[in-house]
Parts: structure tokens; sequence; C-alpha cells
């Protein structure tokens, strides 16, 4: 019968833990990258909004599992860790911004101001954009046109 001590046992285990984290497979099972990129509207840098990546139909048509992550873009620019990532493969982008309209409306007798999606349809509500994460480290750039 072989007999191994705690120590090599908790060795073991450490080693195993650690590298499972390096390889991007997260607590869902998911394998996961980072990504970061830039993010223009017509040739300047979008000054805030949001960008998604949505796991999406993957070469044989099957749906790639996994949940929809998302960044904040701040001055053109965004950043998601592996941790927190999108899954690997084929993502739908949606990416989002508004702006103050100067209207007003009432909720539960809250005066709130209305904010306008300034950012095309094909880009978000009906998105044209798709990108293929690759495992490690990934840069996704996006240059948004309105005209």
């Amino acid at each position: 019968m072989l007999h191994v001590s705690r120590s090599t046992v908790f060795l073991l285990t450490l080693s195993a833990w650690m590298l499972s984290g390096c390889s991007g497979v997260s607590k869902d099972g998911l394998e996961r990258a980072s990504v970061s990129g830039t993010v223009s509207l017509d040739g300047e840098p979008l000054p805030e909004g949001s960008i998604q990546f949505i796991p999406d139909i993957d070469a044989t048509g099957q749906r790639i599992h996994g949940k929809a992550v998302q960044a904040v873009i701040t001055n053109g620019v965004y950043s998601l860790e592996a941790a927190q990532g999108p899954v690997v493969g084929a993502n739908k982008i949606l990416i989002n911004a508004t702006r103050k309209t100067g209207k007003f409306q009432n909720f539960d007798g809250v005066k709130t101001e209305i904010m306008q999606q300034y950012i095309p349809a094909k880009y978000n509500a009906d998105s044209t954009l798709r990108y293929e994460v690759k495992a490690g480290k990934n840069t996704a750039d996006f240059s948004l046109q309105t005209r």
C-alpha cells in the first residue's frame, strides 16, 4: 500500500488548484479569457458606455454555453480579466451608450431625466458585431459609425 504524507497531498492539491486558476476555467466550469480593447464612434473614442460579450453559436451550429459578461467603457477603453471574462468561442457583441435628453418623466413620484441610446441599433438591439474569443489574452477593438 502506498503511503502519502499530508504535506505531499497538500502540495499536490495546491498545485492542481493553481493550475486550474491559470487555465481560465471559471467556477461554472467554462473556459474564459481576458479581453481588452478600444471602442470608437465616428473616429472618436466613445466617452462612456458598456460592452457585452454574449456566447453565440459555434461553427457546428451549437449554442455556446455561458453567461453574458459586461465591461464599462471609459474614454474609449474597456478591459475584462479572465476570471470575469467572456467564454472562449464565438460571442455576439452589444455596445451601448446613452445621453441626457433634457426631457423628464415622473416615476413613482420621482422626477427623472430621460436618457437616449445614441449608438445605432446594429451595434446593440440588432447587433451584427461578433468576436471569436481565444484562450488567453485578447484584444478586440471596435470602430462604430453613425452614418
